[in-house]
């Protein structure tokens, strides 16, 4: 796929990273081979260019200033040119489980959330990927206020170092979901520089993308040597619902996306999976599962059953009751699918799956929809 078709699903092309206020470049996002170029004419030494790389993404410093294998004359010297930019943690809420949910403010006030959800030995860090989502999907907090700018690579990293910050010593490992503010594959280059930083680290297999089909952006993404597992945000088997429920199925319809899905290459036992958030009355009946298991390979196929977490923005959207919803899981089962309900986490702070806004600015309200309830 070229730049320009990826540019026409509203991703960005690799720019130089913003810079701050003081004119400073942020130094945080940038690849090792970036930061040999950008660094090259201000270090004495070829081997400083990965003192700092290490500093910024094995020690998460926040500073210039904590670059302590650097002298202090060269930390000086660097600090009249570069900073390390990191968004300022406004806010943090704890539910009862133990999710954390995190409030961030960027350089240019916008503000996005993230959510560290302890799940086990292992904790599940939900990243944001833009300040917002144009997408306006029907059960979507997010969406309610409306697009927001792309994520730079550093803003993407800078959310799990500031969850890392945050000691959880009853978990020994770390999960990535992009599941949180804003739909990664239109923002394909930002994201790509930062998984390609954080998979030094971090498996493939425990990083997650979660998108509502961008059908460029999967093209894309299944030429990636290196690509996170994926999740797709269904919510409906035919396309008369699932444009009402989500919008961008007008552009990129079931058969197309479907189309685009069957291309990506999976590893040995991996598994795309359906997200599918039940909402009662609305795709829930009993011939909605037979038609959401007729469309799904069931051997490349795990479908994620997801009850609506209720938001007042939603208006009447409820979830349905759990026979329902084990009814449904059940009927999909018995036609050879792989599917799990997802547990409830972080609800009562507004962090669970759908519930995530951007408190900075006025909300802009649901496109129109027929959706009858």
């Amino acid at each position: 796929m070229s730049q320009a078709e990826v540019s026409q699903t509203g991703g960005s092309q690799t720019e130089a990273p913003r810079t701050v206020a003081d004119d400073r470049l942020s130094l945080l996002g940038l690849s090792r081979a970036r930061l040999g170029e950008v660094l090259a004419l201000h270090l004495d030494r070829a081997f400083r260019v990965d003192q700092v790389y290490r500093a910024l993404y094995e020690q998460k410093v926040a500073s210039l200033d904590e670059i302590t294998t650097l002298s202090k004359e060269l930390r000086a010297r660097l600090a009249e040119h570069f900073v390390v930019d990191t968004p300022e943690v406004e806010s943090e809420h704890e539910s009862a489980d133990g999710t954390v949910k995190y409030l961030f403010r960027l350089r240019d006030g916008a503000t996005i959330e993230a959510v560290d959800i302890p799940d086990g030995e292992r904790r599940t860090l939900c990243v944001s990927s833009q300040a917002g989502c144009a997408l306006a999907c029907r059960f979507c907090v997010t969406g309610f206020w409306g697009a927001g700018r792309n994520l730079e690579a550093g803003e993407i990293i800078a959310q799990v170092h500031a969850a890392e910050r945050r000691p959880r010593p009853e978990t020994h490992g770390l999960n990535l979901v992009f599941m949180g503010m804003g739909e990664p594959l239109l923002n394909l280059e930002n994201l790509r520089d930062a998984l390609e930083i954080l998979m030094e680290r971090i498996s493939w297999r425990r990083i997650t993308l979660s998108t509502a089909g961008i059908v460029p952006g999967l093209e894309a993404l299944a030429t990636w040597p290196r690509r996170p597992r994926l999740a797709i945000s269904l919510h409906a088997a035919d396309d008369p619902l699932r444009d009402e429920l989500m919008p961008i199925n007008r552009k990129y319809p079931l058969r197309e996306l479907m189309a685009a899905l069957a291309a990506v290459p999976l590893a040995p036992k991996e598994r795309i999976t359906f997200e599918y958030i039940l909402i009662d009355g609305v795709n829930d009946a009993p011939e909605q599962a037979e038609a959401l298991a007729a469309l799904l390979p069931a051997e490349r196929s795990k479908v994620n059953l997801i009850p609506l977490n209720p938001d007042p923005v939603l208006g009447d959207l409820a979830r349905p009751s759990a026979t329902r919803v084990d009814a449904f899981r059940d009927r999909l089962r018995s036609r050879g699918l792989l599917a799990t309900v997802r547990r409830q986490r972080g609800d009562d702070v507004s962090a669970a799956c759908g519930q995530l806004r951007a408190p900075s600015r006025a909300p802009r309200g649901f496109r129109r929809s027929n959706l009858s309830l």
